[in-house]
């Protein structure tokens, strides 16, 4: 007894992981059995000091082949937070089946003083003998692995060999009846449809805007379960896998060859031929955007959610790399139009910004703290600040890539400002290297820390759309207008103004100021109304201007350059972005869906 209540307690930590869905929703499954065991195997230690944490970390779904987790990154960042001392799971593949990363893990581990325990598996990770024990262990699991996946695959090669596709959602057109493929007449319609439409248009983007405007939507079907699928829109993405499938023509595509498949073609062969001539006329091979060094590309959002991509287009032998707001859903529907920005340009932008970062003390220094450094060590860490970044600067492309990658975590871009999120261990690290070989990134320290460090610089970077930049509109002739004649006036003084200025450039401003039989302040501010936001402008000559508005607040304002900032001081509202369907900037009146 007196062993019992001296054991220091140690908190445990159960994982449990199910590499499918099959019976999760059950009472009794997989997850609950190895819980219940590992459970009554901690109680069996109590005499130890080992304590049950209520926490769960399950991981039902989940591959044990990578890291990429939640209940694993969860349980983590416990462990980085020391809220963990012992590990427990039912086998070691139950944590990973890669040897590397169970390498990577164990460093985690003994960095943390944190014991691994199998419970059907007795070993100890202190000392060599059950380190070795547990990779000869894991490399079996690893085996055992890659035999699954090997019978898998020639399980699904053999189905294509006798023209059956292998499990998985029926291909549009088709509906699955005792596991064979039978034609679903409506969906097959659409497919006809298709291959017609592309062969007279030889366009992709008309063909999809005419399947749109025809209503098409696709069939319901039933899930195993007795879910419904479908019944949606076709979308552009459908329609491009549907030109470009030889299931359409009776055949299965796989491992580098088609199979005669046991189905129905729902087109001939000679319409599937001629489509894929015109395919391959239109087809263009793009720059591979890993092999570029736009290092943006994954870790690039914009400020309302949506992921950014790389987009790379050849046009007149000349390339030109753009980062793209992702399409959503939500974005359809309520007309959000995409961010674009020039990839060199950002990502200049961002290499200047994390520059400056490194150089400005105030902001590196609250970076670091978040670590809990303080003291000397925190200003050891700040004097390597300008050599970082003089090291940065100097890095060829290659190498630059590979330190953006691993200090930032993501960059986030909005219309107005843009934010860097540090990745605060890498930080340090870069601070303190010294080797003469280019710095990479610590992967393994990604998963077990969330400590980060948000930037925000105020730099427009993107622009929401590709509407005019200009807000003018047609005068309303419903309304009953009264423009004031002294603010009309005072726009067409600042003009004349103006025009004095460019007819006189031998003069000076007070040369100028004399001619116009004015003071030099007052004709300053007359030239500088020249500068109004055009939307002010015909606001005042329709009069629908703020009523408050008078000449002298128009004249003698500091009236700055910013149009947002102008309609801010005088009063004016913020027009708002045109959506596809009040404004086309090429002139065509905008398209109508017709629906079903």
């Amino acid at each position: 007894m007196h062993d019992q209540i001296d054991s220091p307690v140690r908190r445990c930590a159960i994982y449990t992981r199910k590499s499918t869905t099959n019976h999760l929703d059950q009472r009794v499954n997989s997850l609950v059995t190895q819980r219940e065991l590992s459970s009554a195997y901690i109680k069996s230690q109590e005499f130890k000091g080992w304590q049950e944490l209520p926490d769960r970390y399950d991981d039902g779904g989940q591959s044990g082949g990578g890291l990429d987790r939640p209940a694993l990154a969860r349980l983590m960042k416990d462990i980085e937070a020391g809220k963990v001392d012992v590990v427990v799971v039912y086998k070691i593949d139950r944590l990973t089946r890669s040897l590397l990363d169970f390498v990577r893990l164990i460093e985690v581990f003994d960095r943390a003083n944190i014991a691994l325990v199998a419970i059907t598996q007795a070993f100890d990770t202190s000392d060599s003998m059950g380190r070795m024990i547990l990779n000869v262990l894991l490399t079996f699991s690893q085996f055992e692995r890659e035999l699954i996946s090997e019978r898998m695959k020639d399980s699904i090669r053999s189905r294509r060999k006798h023209g059956k596709l292998h499990g998985g959602v029926p291909p549009f057109g088709y509906d699955r009846v005792d596991g064979d493929l039978v034609l679903d007449e409506p969906e097959a319609a659409i497919v006809r449809f298709i291959f017609d439409e592309f062969l007279r248009t030889r366009r992709y983007s008309i063909t999809a805007e005419s399947v749109k405007m025809a209503g098409f939507h696709s069939s319901v079907k039933y899930t195993k379960k007795g879910k419904p699928r479908g019944g949606k829109p076709v979308e552009q993405a459908t329609v491009y896998q549907i030109l470009n499938s030889p299931i359409y023509v009776g055949e299965i595509h796989g491992d580098g060859t088609t199979y005669k498949g046991a189905h129905d073609p729902i087109i001939s062969r000679e319409t599937w031929e001629a489509a894929q001539q015109v395919s391959e006329q239109r087809r263009r091979k793009a720059p591979d955007p890993k092999n570029t060094n736009h290092f943006l590309a994954g870790m690039l959002w914009d400020d309302t959610g949506r992921r950014m991509r790389l987009e790379i287009r050849v046009r007149r032998y000349q390339t030109y790399y753009t980062y793209v707001s992702c399409e959503e859903m939500w974005s359809r529907r309520e007309l959000v139009k995409p961010y674009r920005c020039n990839a060199r340009i950002l990502d200049e932008t961002v290499q200047a910004s994390v520059v400056a970062f490194l150089e400005d003390r105030r902001r590196l220094r609250a970076a670091i703290k978040k670590l809990g450094i303080f003291d000397d060590e925190l200003q050891r860490l700040i004097r390597k600040g300008k050599r970082a970044a003089r090291r940065l600067r100097k890095s060829l492309p290659e190498a630059q890539k590979l330190i953006f990658t691993a200090i930032l975590f993501r960059a986030e871009v909005g219309p107005e400002a843009m934010s860097l999120h540090y990745r605060l261990r890498e930080l340090r690290r870069f601070l303190l290297w010294k080797d003469k070989i280019d710095f990479r990134g610590d992967t393994s320290s990604w998963l077990s820390s969330d400590a980060r460090y948000e930037d925000v610089i105020e730099v427009q970077t993107v622009a929401a759309a590709r509407w005019p930049a200009l807000h003018i509109h047609p005068r309303e002739q419903s309304k009953s207008l009264a423009p004031r004649r002294d603010l009309i006036g005072l726009i067409a003084t600042a003009r004349k103004a103006q025009a004095l200025v460019e007819q006189n450039r031998e003069s000076d401003l007070g040369a100028l100021a004399a001619k116009f039989r004015c003071g030099p302040i007052h004709f300053a501010r007359l030239v500088r109304l020249n500068f109004l936001a055009p939307d002010i402008v015909t606001a005042i000559l329709d009069g629908t201007q703020p009523s408050a508005l008078t000449r002298r607040q128009l004249l003698e304002c500091n009236l700055p350059t910013d149009w947002v900032v102008q309609r801010q001081l005088l009063g004016f509202a913020q027009p708002a972005n045109m959506s596809a369907g009040q404004w086309n900037i090429y002139g065509r009146p905008p398209k109508r869906i017709i629906g079903t």
